[in-house]
């Protein structure tokens, strides 16, 4: 019979492992690129413009406004799903390198995705 690996939280085991050395700092940079473009196109925006197109569909078309800053919401959930992703990578790495591999990536992957609707909604406001 087997014996239950106990739960380690902050074992720091990933920052030793390749794939989350170079996954994290990625994760990160594109969250950052994702706030400096952000604030770039839409920090002049806020004294001539009060309401813009947030949220684009392609049925409906616009179909969520509101002031500039609400912007900053996408790469704030960014930041979130790092820490979320990655938190859950460390406790799992002892019992699951796989989960935590896909955990670590998809953190990346929401990354991407965040850009790609920050770029979107860049789009709306030209």
């Amino acid at each position: 019979m087997s014996k239950a690996l106990p739960i380690k939280i902050f074992t720091s085991l990933i920052f030793k492992d390749k794939f989350f050395r170079i996954v994290l700092p990625l994760s990160i940079f594109l969250n950052l690129i994702l706030w400096v473009v952000l604030y770039l196109n839409f920090w002049p925006l806020r004294e001539t413009r009060g309401i813009l197109p947030l949220h684009y569909n392609i049925y409906f078309g616009i179909d969520f406004v509101g002031e500039w800053y609400k912007i900053f919401i996408v790469p704030a959930t960014g930041i979130f799903f790092i820490i979320i992703n990655f938190l859950v990578a460390d406790i799992v790495y002892l019992r699951d390198k796989v989960v935590s591999y896909f955990l670590a990536g998809a953190g990346l992957f929401i990354q991407v995705i965040l850009g790609l609707a920050a770029l979107t909604i860049i789009s709306l406001n030209q």
